[in-house]
């Protein structure tokens, strides 16, 4: 089955893209992955939080021979670590669910994996603390595969502007008080 990973996809020619992170990434199956496993680490700039609960993974995946479509989304539970940086991983309350739409999609895979194909993104949503961050504010964004395996870098150094930008710079919102 082919995927294609839509988290970074609006950065691939970005000098802050980690080939090294990447390749790792590729390398693992969506529909292997225990959800347990999977964790998103941002290190954000001083003016910048991500909204208490916008925080969504999300996989679909179609098969092309019968139109048959399943979508997912998957809150991402938020936690700070030791180093100051915001870990997303897949609440345990979707893990189950998650599970169930893996088992299904690896079922149309045996049949023909040639005519499944999917997506696996994860969507967040920022909001300003204060005056927002310094015009040269960066974002880094590490992930892991293994519960208890090490985050490895996906994205590094970033300009905030360069990830929040949508084709023109939109300044950020205040953040409510829940904001992470």
């Amino acid at each position: 089955m082919r995927y294609l990973i839509l988290a970074i996809a609006f950065l691939s020619g970005c000098s802050s893209v980690v080939p090294s992170g990447i390749a790792r990434l590729n390398a693992v199956s969506p529909m292997d992955a225990n959800p347990a496993d999977i964790g998103v680490s941002l290190t954000l700039p001083e003016g910048v939080a991500i909204i208490d609960g916008s925080a969504i993974l999300s996989l679909a995946a179609t098969r092309s021979d019968t139109n048959e479509t399943t979508e997912g989304t998957y809150v991402l539970a938020s936690m700070t670590a030791t180093d100051g940086s915001r870990i997303y991983v897949v609440d345990p309350v979707d893990h189950a669910k998650l599970r169930d739409q893996q088992a299904l999609i690896r079922q149309w895979e045996s049949k023909d994996s040639d005519v499944t194909t999917g997506s696996l993104s994860v969507t967040l949503a920022g909001c300003q603390i204060g005056a927002g961050p310094a015009k040269d504010a960066t974002v880094s964004i590490r992930m892991r595969t293994a519960e208890d395996g090490p985050y490895f870098p996906i994205i590094r150094n970033a300009p905030v502007r360069q990830v929040l930008q949508k084709g023109r710079f939109d300044p950020l919102q205040p953040c409510p008080e829940t904001a992470d």
